[in-house]
């Protein structure tokens, strides 16, 4: 099979109309999955984690592709018999626009990918940090460059494969597959995140293994992970599915839009299971300057005090427990993570300390109101 082929025939807008509706749809439901994590994640913790604030700037180029998207699939591209067809000059200006949107929306395409696929890289740096390794903070490095050149490989690769760049949005005479295709762009792009995704399916493999858990929970978090050889597969199959339909811009959108929502939901999977299974990371359910029915126990003017040392309390004691940790050099389990979908084991206070999960007091005893003067004579 030939990398470069002859144009498609021209679509009518009714064709690609269908496309345009998925497009839209997974668009939709990949920003609903995204806002379910970050209002989830507000209100258990009342604050963002980092990886959470990089899957919100998803959110930019995901619209900014479907923006593009639209105006590709209404107009049509370059990429089209001319054999036989008459086109008005309104047409040709519609397609030239199109042609030239159609390389931006390529390029926010992959910004989209490689944002979620750098919040995952940050889970898994919080799972490195949890496991005290040095090698596996080294391979988190080494993962960023790779990410950053990557994506600097794929603009350049939707950029230079046509010279000069403006036979890319050239309609008469045929500018030639190299410039109406975008096969470089697809390889690039497709082999590159195929690669980076097996590599951020297997590091964490081995972290979950080294831990002490049971044997169930390390079955369950391999299998969980492994659920990102799902976009591996869409990725490895969309391409010579593209090239086989002669780079047809309708069949592109509809993988490009497909392995979007795989790669959302497998970038979210975690976050959210933690979630439906009341795990992982919360704000403290108790203060010790409330009773059960939510009065105060203690004096008028000394509530805000007392919360202010409790929480000073809580640092304090996260602090001793993460030096004396780095001290014995003991690790942490990462299913203990904020982001586990398997519950922690009991009696990980100090691994809840150092990954800054503070551990819920128990209330203190109810006291009547009448009884505090009591207690001060």
């Amino acid at each position: 099979m030939a990398l470069y082929s002859s144009a498609p025939p021209e679509r009518p807008f009714s064709d690609a109309k269908p496309t345009l509706l998925v497009a839209w749809w997974i668009t939709l439901f990949c920003t609903c999955l995204i806002l379910l994590r970050l209002s989830g994640r507000y209100i258990r913790v009342e604050k963002l984690f980092i990886e959470d604030k990089i899957t919100a700037l998803a959110l930019i180029p995901l619209y900014l592709r479907i923006a593009c998207t639209h105006v590709v699939l209404l107009y049509g591209t370059n990429n089209i018999q001319l054999d036989g067809l008459e086109l008005s000059s309104k047409e040709i200006n519609q397609r030239i626009i199109a042609s030239k949107i159609v390389l931006a929306g390529r390029i926010f395409y992959a910004a989209t990918i490689w944002t979620l696929k750098f919040t995952t890289l940050e889970f898994l740096n919080r799972l490195a940090g949890a496991s005290s390794k040095r090698l596996y903070s080294l391979l988190i490095n080494v993962l960023r460059g790779i990410l950053a050149a990557s994506f600097v490989a794929i603009i350049v690769s939707t950029l230079a494969e046509c010279q000069p760049i403006s036979h890319y949005w050239q309609i008469i005479p045929d500018p030639g597959p190299q410039c109406r295709q975008g096969v470089a762009q697809l390889l690039t792009m497709g082999v590159s995140s195929a690669v980076i995704d097996a590599i951020l399916i297997i590091f964490p493999i081995p972290i979950i293994i080294s831990t002490r858990i049971h044997t169930r929970r390390k079955i369950l978090l391999a299998m969980l992970f492994c659920f990102g050889f799902l976009t591996v597969g869409i990725t490895i199959y969309r391409i010579p599915e593209t090239i086989k339909q002669h780079g047809d811009q309708v069949v592109r959108s509809m993988w490009a839009s497909i392995e979007l929502l795989a790669a959302t939901t497998v970038a979210n999977l975690v976050a959210l299971g933690s979630f439906l299974r009341d795990s992982g990371a919360r704000k403290n359910k108790f203060r010790p300057d409330y009773n059960s029915s939510g009065t105060t126990s203690r004096p008028q003017g000394q509530g805000t005090a007392t919360s202010d040392w409790y929480q000073a309390e809580n640092e304090h004691r996260a602090d001793t427990a993460f030096q004396s940790s780095a001290a014995s050099g003991s690790g942490v389990s990462p299913t203990q993570s904020h982001d586990s979908l398997i519950q922690p084991d009991h009696g990980s206070s100090q691994a809840a300390a150092v990954l800054g999960l503070e551990t819920p007091r128990s209330p203190e005893p109810l006291v009547p109101a009448g009884m505090t003067s009591l207690r001060r004579r």
